[in-house]
């Protein structure tokens, strides 16, 4: 035989065995794969301490596979899950590109069971991370391809049609029991909707989600609203954090874009209808939110993530367009931009969720209103934050307040004082009330001690202090905790005449709004508002007001008090039920209060408020002679303030 014959005859032998191996593949493939599948169980069921067990593989065409009897139980705890059979078929092509690509899905029987008894669970053991060997990433994240890889991975995981018959899941926490049950849920065409029944201890809902899910285009929606009628209540709320959340239908959307060179970019919109949320740290009461919407456009960069400007926050009446920006590295960089431009005011007030401002429930305005903010901050660097917020008036005006009258402390009025949310004192703020004292009786240094120690601006501010918030939020940074409040006299004023003392996110919103009202309206004055903070301040135990702090401490008239006297009032507004730990044994005052007199005595000097004499004769100590002396002597635990300064 020839040479070139020979040749011939090998490639023949080689053809006839790669096709023999091809068809013996093909014939044994079901075996191949399942004692591939089994070798990967046994590394896992080694690896856990659990049991995950298959009793059948079957490979079916050339790219499809049925399994049966799957079940996973841990070596201590109930079967995490069991299903009776999972079917899935695959894109050939992709799959020939290295990509797990889903065209088919049915499930059978599912049951998945999440239980938790104090320390104990059977699922936490999927949850414990483990060092990824070969992993010898070191360079920046890119973000951009990161969450196309995601966006990737995700659709591609999304089948083109899906058959899940009797599925349920259920969580028993304690001894909170939670179930979802799915009867049928099929998707066909892109398009699904199901019945969820939900069972939650002793009560039950029926849910119905609807939706599009096109994997081709990398798009998905949903729609969530209750089958029975009725509001959707979120389960496990009330359980975990004794609250309630409800609402008539969420809808959600997400679909990726063609972002530019480097760019990552995705769309979509979030709604919320009929949203009632009641919890005590909220508000006191049932707060409801009509309708809030966003539409929204992020960009994502190599190494940045930002909500687009033409992005829209629909609240009820009212829109804007934000900017935020989030840089993670090489320093975490935050922006946010909102410039809201003139819009029909009452809009504003229409948008509040009806419960969360009970002072404003009806207030009547005309006239424009626009909005600024410009935040920035680089978290490595606390001092490069840079913050401001306007809320601008054009021909603004009120023609009728809500349900409290917000020019009632023009006059006398009476005023409840609480301690720890219970009311232990009423008293008017007026003449009537022989410890009323107008600011023509009271001590001018302690009307400037108080004015250099809490807030210096009040008589040029209009309610707030911008550089004050701002160094409160540098405090915080640095400390990484809330340290510092940046509250104004006009914001202790309102929060001690007007509002509740629950801590709750709407109290603080509310604060915000009445005083931004009383001092751009004018509804009262600066000298009336000082003076009434000055008559109901806490000053200690049960001692309210100016004149009553005087005789409780010195056994004196408020209009009498000296330099020394009136820092040392002022030093203990914020903690006015601890003034006596301000005290040494023998009944000076601490060493420690000698820089807050040198701060406060140094700011009133420079503004010509003491005299250079006076700040040279100034020592830092007073004798108490009042019924204060008594407790000096009296060993207690430090009390809690309750009335908030």
């Amino acid at each position: 035989m020839t040479p070139g014959g020979k040749l011939q005859q090998g490639l023949r032998y080689l053809l006839l065995g790669v096709v023999i191996f091809m068809l013996a593949s093909f014939i044994l493939r079901s075996p191949i794969v399942s004692w591939y599948l089994h070798r990967r169980i046994d590394h896992f069921n080694k690896s856990n301490q659990a049991t995950l067990t298959i009793s059948k593989v079957r490979i079916q065409g050339l790219a499809s596979i049925l399994v049966t009897g799957i079940s996973l139980k841990p070596h201590q705890g109930d079967t995490l899950f069991k299903v009776d059979s999972a079917y899935a078929s695959f894109g050939i092509l992709k799959l020939l590109a290295d990509r797990i690509a889903l065209h088919d899905v049915k499930l059978i029987n599912t049951a998945i069971l999440l239980e938790s008894h104090d320390s104990t669970s059977n699922y936490r053991f999927l949850l414990q991370g483990r060092p990824q060997e070969g992993d010898t990433t070191t360079g920046p994240v890119n973000y951009a391809a990161a969450i196309d890889r995601i966006m990737q991975f995700t659709f591609d995981k999304i089948p083109l049609s899906l058959d899940i018959r009797n599925f349920t899941l259920n969580s028993i926490t304690g001894g909170h029991r939670l179930g979802f049950h799915i009867g049928q849920l099929t998707l066909s065409d892109h398009y699904f909707r199901t019945k969820i029944e939900v069972a939650e201890d002793s009560t039950a809902a029926n849910w119905i989600v609807a939706g599009k899910m096109d994997n081709r285009n990398r798009m998905a929606e949903f729609r969530l609203y209750s089958g029975d009628s009725a509001k959707v209540v979120l389960p496990f709320i009330h359980y975990k954090w004794n609250a309630q959340v409800d609402f008539d239908t969420i809808a959600f959307s997400i679909a990726e874009q063609e972002g530019g060179s480097g760019m990552a970019q995705i769309s979509g919109f979030g709604s919320l209808t009929g949203l009632r949320v009641d919890h005590r740290r909220i508000s006191a009461g049932t707060v409801t939110f009509a309708k809030s919407e966003i539409r929204y456009l992020l960009n994502i960069g190599s190494d940045y993530a930002e909500l687009d400007s033409s992005s829209r926050v629909t609240f009820n009446n009212i829109d804007f367009r934000p900017y935020i920006r989030y840089r993670p590295k090489p320093f975490k960089q935050i922006t946010v931009q909102i410039h809201k431009p003139q819009f029909p005011a009452q809009d504003l007030f229409s948008s509040f969720p009806q419960g969360l401002f009970t002072n404003l429930d009806g207030i009547r305005v005309r006239g424009n209103l626009s909005w600024t903010l410009d935040f920035y901050v680089d978290l490595s660097v606390p001092d490069s934050l840079r913050f401001y917020t306007s809320l601008d008036r054009h021909q603004f005006s009120v023609l009728s307040y809500g349900n409290a009258d917000l020019t009632k402390i023009n006059g006398p009025f009476l005023y409840t004082a609480y301690d720890r949310d219970v009311p232990v004192r009423t008293f008017m703020v007026g003449q009537e009330n022989p410890d009323f004292r107008p600011l023509s009786r009271i001590s001018e240094y302690l009307q400037m001690a108080v004015l250099t120690s809490e807030d210096g601006g009040f008589y040029q501010h209009r309610g707030f202090l911008p550089d004050a918030f701002r160094e409160s939020i540098i405090t915080n940074i640095r400390e990484g905790r809330f340290a510092r409040g940046g509250s104004t006299i006009s914001m202790q004023l309102v929060k001690n005449v007007f509002l509740s003392r629950n801590k709750t996110v709407a109290r603080k919103l509310e604060e915000a709004m009445i005083v931004w009202l009383i001092e751009n309206q004018g509804l009262s004055t600066k000298e009336r508002m000082y003076e009434v903070y000055l008559n109901i301040i806490e000053w200690g135990p049960m001692i309210y007001g100016a004149n009553e702090a005087s005789r409780y401490y010195f056994n004196k008239d408020a209009s009498r008090l000296t330099l020394a006297e009136a820092i040392f009032l002022a030093s203990i507004i914020p903690r006015p039920k601890w003034f006596k730990y301000s005290f040494d044994d023998s009944g000076h005052l601490r060493e420690s209060n000698a820089g807050f007199y040198r701060l406060v005595s140094e700011k009133m000097l420079n503004k010509g408020w003491i005299t250079s004499r006076d700040a040279a004769k100034l020592v830092p100590d007073v004798e108490l002679k009042g019924p204060a002396k008594m407790l000096l002597k009296q060993t207690e635990p430090i009390p809690a303030d309750s009335i908030e300064n």
